[in-house]
C-alpha cells in the first residue's frame, strides 16, 4: 500500500481558516509539502487578501515514534512546531504563533514528518488559523 495523506478545509471564513491534516504512512516519511497554501483562501472581512497566518491553536495525535514538523515556508523554511504523541497547543491567548519567516516568505505552511521506521504510523492535525 502507499501513503495516503489529506488536506481539509473545514472553514474558510472572513477571519479564521480551520484545517483538517491527516496522514496514514506505512511506506515511509512523509516528504516536506506546502499544506496551508495562503493564495487559495478568501478574502478577510475588510476584502484585503491574506497574506499569511496566524496560528490559534493546534490539536493533534500522532502515532508511535513519528514526528509531525509543521514550518513557515521562506527560503529557508522556519519550524514552529514539532508535534509527537497527542496534545494541544493554545495560543490565541498570546497572538497566535506568528510567521517569524524572513526572507523569501510565502505565508504557505509546510508538513513533513520524521521517524517512521516500519508498519503504519498515522497523524491527525487540526488547525485553527487567523488571516493577517
Amino acid at each position: 500500500m502507499a501513503n495516503v495523506v489529506t488536506t481539509q478545509t473545514l472553514l474558510d471564513g472572513p477571519r479564521n481558516i480551520v484545517i483538517l491534516l491527516t496522514g496514514v504512512l506505512d511506506t515511509s516519511n512523509e516528504a516536506k509539502n506546502t499544506k496551508v497554501d495562503i493564495s487559495t483562501f478568501a478574502a478577510k472581512t475588510n476584502g484585503d487578501t491574506p497574506t499569511r497566518v496566524t496560528v490559534q491553536e493546534i490539536v493533534y495525535t500522532v502515532s508511535g515514534n513519528l514526528k509531525v514538523l509543521l514550518n513557515w515556508d521562506a527560503t529557508t523554511d522556519v519550524t514552529f512546531a514539532a508535534l509527537s504523541g497527542q496534545g494541544e497547543l493554545c495560543a490565541e491567548e498570546y497572538g497566535g504563533i506568528k510567521n517569524n519567516a524572513g526572507a523569501g516568505v510565502t505565508g504557505d505552511i509546510e508538513l513533513s514528518t520524521a521517524g517512521w521506521a516500519s508498519g503504519t504510523e498515522t497523524y491527525t492535525v487540526l488547525l485553527t488559523l487567523k488571516k493577517v
